[in-house]
């Protein structure tokens, strides 16, 4: 009788062991995709933007003097740097406002680039040229797969001088502008001389590249006019585009922005 009953109570345990075995793997079973798309659709972090280099050039930190219409070039580190698939394409982007933070906001996508020095991946953009005295405010927002955004603070500088000792810079001359605006295929610059002086009159394409050069002596006092028929140095026709025209003296300097249309 006692080994009957014990037989039973055996019995019992294992059944009770072998439900609870399979209970187990059911509970895991129905788990494990829940467990899963929680994984899939954890969010990510925001992108982590460093400011890595700032200046004219990929070398050369920005200068306190900026010549004017110089494009300076913004370069941002994003994660440390990694070449990262959550980042949102298009998504790091350069934003600036011209001589107020309450003009408008220009944006430009900063295209991705792989730095040999570092052996790390950077996002480099630069910001557009302008005119002696322009203040530039600027800052970088990066954007991932998940909506979320970051943004540096709003850093500022300011193009060429404004003046020297709270004195302003001397005039040598006078840009008026050049007519027609846009041109084809001839434009005169326009500019008054106020007193006998030399003026380099250079034209440069939109990236800064020189096209032609006039050098003018011994202008007398009075209104001028340079005739430019949309040609470069070797007298050969350029393309369509902006163009800038630089006028400067032994103490001054001007620009002006015109377009060749054909």
């Amino acid at each position: 009788m006692l080994n009957a009953l014990k037989s039973i109570v055996f019995i019992f345990f294992i059944s009770v062991y072998l439900f609870s075995d399979d209970d187990r793997q059911n509970n895991n079973k129905s788990l494990a995709p829940g467990i899963s798309n929680l994984n899939n659709t954890a969010m990510l972090t925001p992108p982590v933007i460093e400011i890595h280099h700032v200046g004219l050039n990929t070398i050369d930190t920005l200068p306190d003097y900026i010549p004017p219409y110089s494009e300076v070039l913004v370069d941002v580190v994003i994660n440390g740097g990694i070449e990262d698939e959550t980042i949102e394409p298009g998504g790091i982007v350069l934003n600036w406002q011209v001589n107020s933070l309450n003009a408008n906001v220009y944006v430009s996508s900063m295209p991705l680039l792989f730095n040999l020095l570092y052996q790390n991946w950077h996002y480099i953009k630069r910001v557009d040229p302008y005119g002696n005295g322009t203040k530039i405010y600027w800052w970088v927002t990066a954007l991932n797969v998940d909506g979320e955004m970051s943004s540096t603070e709003i850093d500022s500088f300011v193009i060429g001088t404004l003046a020297i000792d709270d004195e302003p810079l001397p005039k040598s001359f006078n840009i008026t502008g050049n007519y027609p605006n846009p041109f084809n295929p001839v434009t005169n610059i326009n500019f008054t001389v106020e007193y006998i002086t030399e003026i380099d009159l250079s034209i440069h394409a939109i990236d800064g590249r020189l096209v032609r050069r006039f050098l003018l002596n011994d202008l007398q006092p009075g209104n001028h006019s340079v005739n430019w028929d949309g040609k470069d140095q070797s007298l050969s026709q350029v393309p369509s585009g902006i163009y800038i025209y630089r006028l400067e003296s032994e103490s001054h300097t001007g620009t002006g922005k015109m377009t060749l249309i054909k």
